[in-house]
């Protein structure tokens, strides 16, 4: 599996190269999409940077919980990348300020139980850090009332993006499949929360037999080390599309096609040795789906 994962690596870089130049190119012209685009593609790599360092070690039900993060990071980039310039400015707008206002309400109610139940001076202070003065919080209340609130972060939910995402498509960039990823950021959300759900797949997956188990752990791997650069790609296509800049080096789509070739070979051994249990399920969704 490290040899995919190598794999996963390189073309990871060839397109963090590929945006990274476009980034550089639109500095002049595109300035505030272009420091939003750093500020996320950063955010993204680091979060990939520390999944790998998981799946090295195989830990994959902990990869998949930071692969969450990166998940939501590429999706509201994308969100922001496929709007009309306009549209676009507001939804750079609505992330950086409004939501963040919106978040210091929310991070200075919580706050203040823990500051009066707080007994160490010190401990006390650092957490009052978080505590919005009296007129700040006022001010924040008057323009963010709770019916506006609600309706901004339902703009910005994940789900509801997702759904966006999903209906968008046209010559230069088609997201139709986006949809796909709600079941890999569903399981994470479980595993976040360590509901029942959780333990149980945990659970299930221990008490396979051992080379039953040891193909769902290299499909699972597989997932993940593909996922990552296949919604680096995206926002690639993402970043050209909103800065129309382009580039014609066909290295980076030959990679991702190889690195997912290898990891079809993974998912389909594990499909394969499950197909008693759920016959003519894949022949219902494929039918479906066409």
């Amino acid at each position: 599996m490290l040899s995919l994962l190598r794999e996963s690596l390189a073309a990871f870089s060839l397109l963090r190269d590929e945006i990274s130049n476009v980034i550089s190119e639109s500095q002049t012209t595109e300035a505030r999409y272009s420091r939003f685009a750093t500020g996320q593609m950063h955010y993204y790599g680091e979060r990939c940077q520390s999944l790998n360092l998981l799946l090295q070690d195989e830990k994959l039900w902990d990869a998949d919980i930071l692969m969450r993060a990166a998940t939501e990071c590429a999706t509201r980039f994308i969100f922001v990348s496929i709007a009309e310039p306009n549209e676009r400015t507001n939804r750079i707008d609505e992330y950086e300020f409004a939501l963040n206002e919106i978040d210091d309400l929310q991070r200075s109610e919580k706050a203040k139980p823990a500051v009066a139940a707080a007994t160490d001076p010190g401990t006390a202070m650092l957490l009052g850090g978080g505590v919005l003065s009296p007129e700040r919080e006022a001010e924040l209340r008057a323009r963010w009332p709770k019916p506006k609130r609600a309706q901004i972060k339902q703009k910005w939910s994940f789900s509801e993006i997702v759904k966006q995402l999903s209906e968008f498509h046209n010559e230069r960039l088609d997201l139709r499949h986006y949809k796909s990823l709600l079941h890999g950021y569903g399981l994470s959300s479980h595993l976040i929360h360590a509901d029942q759900t959780a333990i149980d797949v945990v659970w299930d997956r221990k008490g396979r037999e051992p080379h039953i188990r040891r193909m769902q752990e290299q499909a699972h791997f597989a997932r993940l080390a593909t996922s990552q650069v296949s919604l680096l790609f995206l926002c690639w296509r993402a970043i050209a599309f909103a800065t129309g800049l382009d580039s014609k080096n066909p290295e980076p789509v030959k990679r991702l096609l190889a690195l997912n070739e290898q990891a079809d070979v993974l998912h389909r051994a594990f499909a394969e040795s499950q197909a008693h249990l759920y016959p003519c399920k894949g022949t219902e969704a494929a039918t479906t789906s066409r």
